[in-house]
């Protein structure tokens, strides 16, 4: 109950705010994804019920666990802070059919890896980035591996980039550095809405 009257209190909080009109919609397909986030692919059932999946992603894709203590945890004052940015980030994304559904628990972490995922989406629909990236640079930030966080920074780092390439906002390597975007879930949730933003500008433009 005392979690849940947080969430309601974040959730009236983030309607509350005046949200730029950026919406599109783009229909691509069945939701892929962890079983966490709310996709994955087709499942069945064992005899007493269970939910089970006949096939695997591939390595890197849709993979958005983790298992790490969130400090935004601790207290009642840093827990609505988060459940706040959870609130406005589905809102803005509310527009978007992502094939990765974006659920509080997933949002509570936001992994670099759903970064990836989603600016993928984003720019399949758009065109936003496109070819910024290989395959290999962006299949490499799902790893868990040797000299994957120096990856991921550098994946956090030009993303930021094509941003401010697209919306001239040249306070955005400032504001969301890559390493410290690595550490902290409230600026990764702001990255998710300004890529969101660039996307969609990117569609009105």
């Amino acid at each position: 109950w005392y979690e849940s009257s947080e969430v309601l209190a974040a959730l009236r909080f983030a309607s509350s705010a005046e949200m730029p009109d950026v919406s599109f919609m783009v229909v691509n397909g069945p939701r892929t994804g962890s079983a966490s986030s709310g996709g994955g692919p087709a499942s069945g059932l064992t005899a007493d019920g269970h939910e089970f999946f006949a096939t695997r992603l591939s390595p890197g894709r849709g993979k958005h666990n983790s298992t790490a203590p969130n400090p935004h945890d601790a207290t009642w004052a840093m827990r609505t802070e988060l459940y706040t940015e959870i609130a406005q980030t589905q809102s803005l994304y509310a527009g978007f059919a992502s094939r990765t559904a974006l659920s509080h628990r997933l949002l509570k972490i936001v992994p670099v890896s759903l970064i990836r995922d989603l600016f993928m989406e984003l720019s399949a629909a758009t065109g936003f980035g496109a070819g910024a990236f290989t395959k290999t640079e962006l299949d490499a930030v799902g790893l868990d591996k040797a000299g994957s966080k120096d990856l991921r920074t550098d994946f956090l780092h030009r993303l930021v980039d094509l941003i401010v390439g697209a919306t001239g906002n040249g306070a955005l390597p400032t504001e969301l550095p890559a390493e410290k975007l690595l550490s902290d879930v409230i600026l990764r949730h702001r990255l998710l809405r300004e890529l969101y933003r660039a996307a969609a500008g990117s569609v009105r433009g």
